[in-house]
């Protein structure tokens, strides 16, 4: 299993990546602006040139026409930087998620524990598809699912946890997984939100939701599971 420290060295790549990306867009609008202005004032010249020569009109024209060549070209090159940031911000996001799936997997399947229940089996990535009376296709992932005879606990996640994740786990993957899989309908289903960084927001719409808490604080797992609901 990969180390904590790697994680929280990982973390701290995609921060600092996404900051490079808000400077850049900052960089771009501030200088954007100050060339809007200089336009703006070459018009207000040009307006108020009516009895100069043409040689200084022409000579305004070719000024602003070198600003917005220049600025063009300026934004071509921020947008080429920031679509490589994203890129590679995409990339580390991409793997340390599956780190956080790996991690939080790897840990619940050694202890089967959850909300003082132990579970028989514990196993990831459940995909499965679901056609509607409409033939509309249902297809969903599952990251984490626990089950035993009499209860289903469900955990969704995510390098980084926000509030709407937590929606989305109670409001719809929940469902999913009742449809798509009609056998266990009637059993008990617990939820649970994982992620080595969760929102504040989001950690109160769990905890008020019934919604297990899964995180790191320090090196270990810290699971909140006390105040669960079933769903």
């Amino acid at each position: 299993m990969k180390r904590i420290e790697d994680y929280n060295q990982d973390f701290a790549s995609v921060w600092a990546l996404m900051d490079r990306t808000e400077k850049l867009m900052a960089e771009n609008a501030k200088q954007q602006a100050e060339t809007d202005r200089k336009i703006a004032e070459n018009a207000k010249q040009i307006a108020e040139s009516n009895k100069e020569s043409n040689e200084r009109l022409d000579r305004l024209f070719e000024e602003s026409k070198k600003l917005v060549d220049a600025t063009t070209a300026n934004i071509d090159k921020y947008l080429e930087e920031i679509k490589a940031t994203r890129k590679e911000v995409g990339g580390i996001g991409n793997t340390y998620g599956k780190h956080a799936e790996s991690y939080f997997f790897e840990s619940l399947k050694k202890s089967k524990q959850f909300g003082g229940v132990t579970y028989k089996h514990v196993v990831n990535n459940v995909k499965d598809t679901y056609t509607m009376p409409d033939e509309t296709m249902i297809v969903d992932e599952f990251d984490i699912v626990m089950h035993n005879g009499d209860s289903i606990v469900i955990i969704e996640v995510k390098s980084k946890v926000e509030e709407e994740h937590v929606t989305d786990l109670i409001n719809r993957k929940v469902g999913n997984y009742k449809l798509m899989s009609p056998q266990y309908a009637h059993k008990k289903f617990y939820l649970g939100i994982a992620g080595f960084y969760i929102d504040k927001e989001a950690e109160k719409k769990a905890l008020k939701s019934g919604v297990g808490i899964l995180k790191l604080s320090g090196e270990n797992l810290e699971i909140q599971d006390g105040h669960l609901e079933i769903f």
